[in-house]
């Protein structure tokens, strides 16, 4: 009896779950009604859920009482409908994109991420905004793939290599076209002096740019994305687009007013190791040169320091004081003048430099004049100084940029639906750098 009992309670059970279920059939389809076939169909709040077939159709066991049903297809706008009306519902799905599956193309189109056939990378405002750097392009470092960026020194002002999926030439340049607002942009790196002359560190008209002005960034990397600019975009393309050359696009906010002020603080993390058995100077004799491969410290023979030689004492030679020399004379009068010099090495380079200090100040202006048209306005002011210090006094940091931006941007839509639009932009800039690199007889007056 009790057995009976048992099984009539797991029928009765059974059938009473049966009864709190119903069936929601129906089809999804695009605003034209074409069938959209594995569209997603989901009970709101549970894992309960099924896909269209090739027809559209689909099926669905739902709870009795009032459900909701979430309807999403890749590239249409997620729809929730109701179920209390019918047991059969036909569901039309609208078209709708988010913001960063649309991305600007060859000259400033925008399309559909998905539906191009090359490689996109889309960097936006925010992960721009406020970095400490004075080149835009590092702020671009590690945000985009096969994309290899790297700074030609660390010091300020100094250029930044742009390499998208590779080097394609050797003898060539590799630089990626830069396209700012739609106009090409210069963003070769100069060399301010060559192997003779102190080969100081090299530079990019990227620098001009303020990092604070960039509303979106979009690196074209597939050969087919720069076809439309020719030769000069064979290693791909990198369009940014200011704010000033986007103006509009946030008009109906009306007027818009945004400061912002950012100071960082750089050190040096590192230095090398330097060798202790060769002073200043060529082919193991002394000299006054940014060199060394003068004589060895242990060199006591007189003829290897020349002029320099003052002697020699406790087994160690004496040269010349190193501010002893004609460029010094205004500074330092006869303080110096004969004083002996032990030529030994010292380890001070790490007491050489200086903290650093990078500062940026920004306005940005936008408002709207009416229904269609609307204008912008930036400024910027930068200052980066360098961990090297002052060494004559008279003009700060012996390196550093300094530079001012200011831009206007305007746009206005006509009644036969044509839009106009321009901006300007202007820079003006400071830069103060040493000597850095290798020289053949480089005294540090270049």
């Amino acid at each position: 009896m009790k057995k009976l009992s048992l099984v009539l309670g797991m029928f009765l059970f059974l059938c009473g779950s049966v009864i709190a279920q119903r069936t929601i059939t129906g089809t999804v389809t695009d605003d034209v009604g074409e069938p959209l076939i594995g569209a997603s169909i989901l009970v709101k709040g549970s894992t309960t859920g099924t896909v269209t077939d090739i027809d559209g159709s689909y099926s669905i066991d739902v709870p009795t009482g009032d459900q909701v049903l979430e309807v999403s297809y890749t590239g249409y706008a997620t729809r929730e409908v109701n179920t209390s009306a019918s047991n059969v519902l036909d569901i039309i799905l609208s078209e709708g994109l988010e913001l960063d599956e649309v991305v600007v193309t060859g000259l400033g189109i925008k399309r559909e991420k998905k539906a191009l056939g090359y490689g996109v990378s889309t960097i936006g405002k925010d992960a721009i905004t406020g970095k400490q750097e004075s080149d835009v392009a590092r702020i671009l470092r590690g945000k985009a793939t096969g994309v290899d960026i790297t700074q030609t020194s660390g010091m300020a002002g100094t250029g930044t290599n742009v390499i998208i999926r590779g080097y394609s030439s050797i003898t060539g340049s590799n630089q990626p076209l830069f396209v700012i607002d739609g106009v090409p942009f210069n963003t070769d790196t100069n060399s301010d002096g060559g192997f003779g002359g102190g080969s100081a560190t090299a530079s990019s008209r990227f620098l001009d740019l303020d990092p604070n002005s960039i509303a979106e960034v979009s690196i074209l990397k597939g050969l087919s994305a720069t076809v439309l600019y020719g030769e000069a975009g064979r290693n791909g393309v990198v369009l940014v687009t200011t704010k000033n050359g986007s103006a509009g696009a946030d008009a109906k906010k009306g007027l818009e007013v945004s400061v912002s002020q950012s100071l960082a603080q750089t050190e040096i993390s590192n230095i090398p190791d330097y060798q202790n058995t060769f002073g200043n100077g060529f082919n193991a004799g002394f000299g006054w040169f940014f060199s060394n491969w003068g004589a060895a410290f242990d060199d006591l023979n007189p003829s290897s320091y020349g002029a320099d030689y003052q002697g020699e004492k406790n087994g160690q030679v004496l040269i010349t004081h190193p501010l002893d020399q004609n460029q010094y004379y205004d500074d330092f009068g006869d303080t110096y003048r004969g004083a002996e010099y032990p030529y030994q090495p010292y380890e001070s380079v790490e007491n050489f430099f200086d903290k650093g200090l990078i500062s940026n100040t920004s306005l940005s202006i936008q408002s709207s004049l009416g229904d269609n048209s609307s204008i912008s306005a930036t400024y910027s002011y930068l200052s980066d100084e360098s961990f090297l210090p002052d060494l004559d006094n008279d003009r700060g940091a012996s390196n550093f940029i300094k530079k001012h931006n200011f831009g206007l941007g305007a746009q206005t839509t006509l009644s036969n639906g044509i839009r106009i639009k321009g901006s300007f932009n202007f820079v003006d800039s400071d830069r103060r750098t040493p000597i850095t690199g290798t020289a053949f007889g480089g005294d540090g007056q270049g």
